[in-house]
């Protein structure tokens, strides 16, 4: 980084128009750019573990976009100058969470490795906008000491942000309500009568435990806690206990009295379109608490790693994917077998096949699920098992999964024929 007693030197006329020139089309956001800055926020397998969190991950890469455009933008209108520092503020929230969580490590090396990225994308441009070797030295210099100032600028908001952050933590109370659950899921010992005391929720009933979240940036805290509120009441529970655990996410609990219902959890989907949940399954006392609890971790991350997850779900949809995700090109051939042509039909007709599969091969109940009529149910059916490669009635249990697949979004197109 320039010392702020070193001048900031000012590059020639022709190399500050290659900076206007590659800052607007750096403004267009190029989307082969956001892809390959995107890309680079898996630095290694431990932050890749951290970045997992789908909460987190929309935050670095709405941040990655907001950098990408505030150093254009400055440079488009004052080419080769210093550029301001830019942190947005759900990205503060992240780096508030991540200090929480003892990943603020993450941080750094997530800045490094854009840099290191953006580096890669504008040395390339570089060379496309002058072959002139004096002109394409000094362009290279000033482009490497804006990019690398500017990075560092954002890194030390950031790392005052972490050291706040951490010195908050430090004089905690501890009767805060993240504390005291933080404490109970890291295992330390805590009272569960006192517990039950202090937050109103009771530790020696069968619980489900569920996160709710949004990945639309300055999302609100009423929805996420309404949509917590709805998903407790599928169970009657009028006392749900509920953290506000990060940026964006909630942390729910609620009595386990009877099993939840898929389609009603998805109608819970339709009413709260920019809201996500991931559930756990039903356990008792205070390790079902845990328990539950990380399960929804579990089904929260594999719904962030495929775009194709439901809005909801619990831990009994995504067991059986999440196995069969471990080996990815496995996964594909298996689908590709399976389903042959049906694969690469539109989706409605996918979707078809795998409700009467789950309705138990019930016309009448699929019907009712899917909202259809009965005749239009049944031309769908027809034409799907025309374009199945195996024997409907066979093969029901290989159909279902290969169907579930599909339907999480699994991509095809990379796979050898």
């Amino acid at each position: 980084m320039i010392s702020a007693r070193s001048p900031w030197p000012r590059p020639s006329e022709a190399v500050r128009e290659l900076m206007r020139q590659g800052a607007e089309l750096a403004q267009t956001l190029p989307a082969d750019w956001l892809d390959y800055l995107n890309q680079s926020l898996f630095p290694s397998p431990e932050d890749a573990k951290l970045l997992e969190d789908p909460v987190i991950l929309a935050a670095f890469r709405r941040a990655n976009r907001a950098e990408l455009l505030h150093w254009a933008s400055a440079n488009l209108h004052r080419p080769g100058e210093p550029v301001e520092a830019y942190v947005s503020a759900d990205m503060v929230d992240t780096a508030r969470e991540l200090a929480r969580r003892g990943g603020a490590e993450l941080l750094i090396n997530v800045a490094r490795s854009t840099q290191n990225a953006a580096w890669d994308l504008w040395m390339k441009m570089a060379f496309r906008l002058t072959q002139d070797p004096v002109l394409l030295e000094e362009f290279l210099e000033v482009s490497s000491r804006s990019i690398s100032d500017f990075i560092n600028k954002n890194m030390l908001v950031v790392t005052q942000v972490i050291t706040e952050e951490k010195n908050a933590q430090a004089h905690d109370d501890p009767l805060d309500r993240r504390s005291w659950v933080s404490r109970l899921l890291d295992g330390r010992d805590v009272s569960a009568e006192q517990f039950s005391r202090r937050l109103g929720y009771s530790l020696s009933q069968r619980h489900y435990a569920s996160l709710v979240w949004s990945e639309t940036p300055e999302a609100e805290i009423q929805p996420l806690e309404d949509m917590a509120r709805a998903l407790a009441g599928l169970t009657a529970t009028l006392a749900p206990l509920i953290v506000f655990a990060g940026p964006a996410t909630l942390w729910v609990w609620f009595s386990a009295t009877k099993p939840l219902d898929v389609n009603l959890l998805q109608g819970i989907a339709q009413q709260f379109p920019q809201l996500r949940a991931a559930i756990g399954a039903a356990g008792a006392g205070i390790n079902g608490f845990r328990r539950s609890h990380l399960e929804a971790v579990t089904t929260q991350r594999l719904m962030g790693r495929l775009p194709g997850a439901p809005a909801v779900a619990t831990i009994d949809q995504v067991r059986m994917v999440s196995l069969m995700t471990h080996d990815a090109r496995a996964a594909r051939q298996f689908v590709l077998s399976t389903l042959g042509r049906l694969a690469s039909e539109p989706v409605a007709l996918q979707r078809t096949l795998h409700a009467f599969l789950a309705n138990g091969c019930n016309i009448t109940r699929t019907a009712e699920a899917l909202g259809s009529h009965r005749n239009t149910l049944l031309r769908r059916l027809e034409r799907a098992q025309e374009l199945l490669p195996i024997p409907f009635a066979d093969h029901r249990i290989q159909i279902a999964a290969a169907l579930e697949l599909v339907i999480w979004s699994m991509p095809l197109d990379d796979v050898e024929q």
